[in-house]
């Protein structure tokens, strides 16, 4: 009850100041009533059968009434009292609608209506239209929508706290399942793998952003887009740069609890390379999962279509199977469309081409060389030919010759296409192209989405 008085007083006073109020209503108490100025009252069917002031203490409706011979008694609700006369058991049947169209008031009420548009059609347009779609321009709606969406995004603290709680948990499990990687052939090997698991740090922040992305999206078309409040343009900025905070900290968080734990190299060249890319890679496959839903009907489609494009280009990034047992049909045009071909290129090159690879005991090719030769003399055709990249530890030992089948890390990487150190920049290059060119999908699936619902309205 104290929250009914609190919204009658409101009302009230704003009527006072001048503001039009409009209240439907349908059993009203006399108190309630008494707040009114102005009644429109309807029959059934809608049919009109007042509409004018209501009187101080409803005298101006109730001599209305009277006239008519319904007089409303002293003591009752003259709300409730001309509801029963009107559509009750008072009525006897009279045709109130009638009786109002034949009445001066109605007269009256056609006349005040008639001038109040005949003055306004007299006089000049309150409003000039400026040819513009929206009410601010764009780069306004941008910073206005932008800031909801990072205040919206900073209050979700589960979407939030998951991300970072993803990237960590996710870090560490791969962190420690690779120790301290060494530098023998087989870690060679590990490397590869360490690098690879943390592409799959994609699929699960996907999955958490994308439902949050097509409910956002499917309450703009219901409510902003059908009402002009603004561009679809500025929606999509606004969701795209309130990620932008969360994916820089989600990829120290991921660097910090991994890189170090794995053992790689704390030059910090080969650092910061490396964190440069992870950095690019976060806004890879966050552009990847939002034009994926940008164009997806639910987020059950979305969830759907993650597998197919996710298990594509993990398969076809050199590592699966590499680039020189791929099928020709692929290896020629999907391998090199491939983004995770290129982020792998570039962090194997950081983190494994100046290896100084130290074969471990049961890694090394021990055989005698014929006799009158040294191992060097006896290799020397094979070293320059076939085993190019093999090393001979001992050449001038005539027994047990010794050889490791790397000699550095930028021998194994001859073994995934990656020739050269300049590989790992240009592919970094390439990667951030990629990030780019993913948001770029956001805006161009928004826009097919956009005409594609204008063709069904």
């Amino acid at each position: 009850m104290t929250y009914l008085r609190e919204c009658r007083s409101l009302t009230r006073r704003l009527a006072d100041v001048g503001q039009a109020v409009l209240v439907t209503i349908h059993q009203p108490s006399a108190q309630l009533f008494a707040q009114f100025d102005t009644l429109l009252l309807l029959a059934k069917g809608g049919r009109t059968v007042y509409f004018g002031d209501i009187g101080d203490n409803a005298q101006t409706i109730k001599d209305y009434f009277a006239r008519y011979g319904a007089t409303c008694p002293p003591t009752a609700n003259p709300a409730e009292y001309m509801i029963d006369v009107v559509s009750g058991h008072l009525s006897q049947g009279r045709d109130w609608h009638k009786i109002w169209l034949e009445s001066p008031e109605h007269e009256h009420t056609v006349k005040e209506l008639d001038q109040m548009i005949n003055e306004a059609a007299a006089k000049e347009p309150g409003t000039v239209d400026d040819g513009n779609e929206f009410a601010m321009p764009l780069w306004e709606q941008t910073k206005i929508v932008s800031q909801r969406m990072n205040v919206a995004l900073f209050r979700n603290a589960d979407y939030v706290n998951n991300k970072f709680a993803l990237h960590i948990s996710s870090a560490l499990f791969n962190g420690f399942s690779f120790w301290m990687i060494g530098d023998t052939v087989s870690d060679l090997q590990m490397r590869l793998f360490t690098i690879f698991n943390f592409i799959f740090v994609a699929p699960g922040v996907i999955n958490q952003l994308q439902p949050l992305f097509i409910e956002r999206r499917d309450i703009y078309e219901a409510r902003e887009k059908k009402s002009k409040m603004y561009s679809w343009k500025a929606f999509v900025t606004g969701l795209i740069v309130s990620e932008f905070p969360y994916l820089c900290i989600c990829a120290v968080f991921y660097y910090v609890c991994w890189y170090y734990t794995v053992g790689f190299s704390s030059n910090s060249n080969k650092a910061g390379a490396t964190f440069f890319v992870m950095l690019a890679y976060e806004f890879v496959y966050t552009g990847i999962g939002q034009f994926i839903a940008a164009y997806a009907p639910n987020a059950v489609f979305a969830s759907l279509a993650n597998p197919l494009v996710l298990g594509t280009v993990v398969a076809f990034c050199g590592v699966l199977v590499p680039y020189a047992q791929i099928q020709a049909f692929w290896r020629y045009w999907i391998y090199w469309l491939n983004p995770f071909n290129y982020l792998m290129g570039s962090l194997l090159v950081f983190d494994v081409f100046d290896i100084e690879v130290r074969c471990d005991e049961s890694e090394f090719a021990i055989f005698n060389p014929p006799n009158g030769f040294t191992c060097g003399a006896y290799l020397t055709e094979y070293l320059q030919g076939e085993g190019l990249r093999a090393n001979l530890t001992n050449p001038e030992s005539t027994s047990d010759c010794r050889v490791c089948q790397y000699r550095a890390g930028s021998d194994y990487l001859q073994s995934v296409n990656l020739k050269d150190y300049y590989y790992g920049w240009r592919d970094a290059a390439i990667v951030v192209i990629f990030a780019i060119s993913s948001y770029g999908m956001v805006y161009l699936l928004m826009k097919l989405r956009t005409k594609a619902s204008k063709k069904a309205e």
